[in-house]
């Protein structure tokens, strides 16, 4: 059971959201595949996905959060992060 538990903090290890397909979110996921982070993507495509995504704090488009819910910021924090907590 404890390796299986690892195995799906992997997979959920970082959460884009998007607004739309766009060279930011396609420059995020290939950053996180070059240093081998998985991650899963979300794009809203609704006005209310849109407006409940900037109640709960969502301020640009794409946005990358961690799997604990920490907001990371766009690509240049993302990279930044990277940098500091993955290498």
């Amino acid at each position: 059971m404890q390796q299986l538990n690892v195995v799906v903090e992997k997979v959920l290890q970082y959460k884009i959201i998007t607004d739309h397909q766009n060279i930011d979110s396609i420059r995020m996921k290939m950053l996180l595949n070059k240093n081998n982070l998985s991650f899963t993507t979300k794009t809203l495509f609704s006005e209310d996905q849109l407006r409940h995504a900037k109640v709960v704090g969502v301020t640009k488009f794409p946005t990358v959060y961690t799997k604990s819910g920490e907001q990371i910021g766009g690509l240049e924090e993302l990279e930044s992060w990277i940098n500091q907590f993955e290498n």
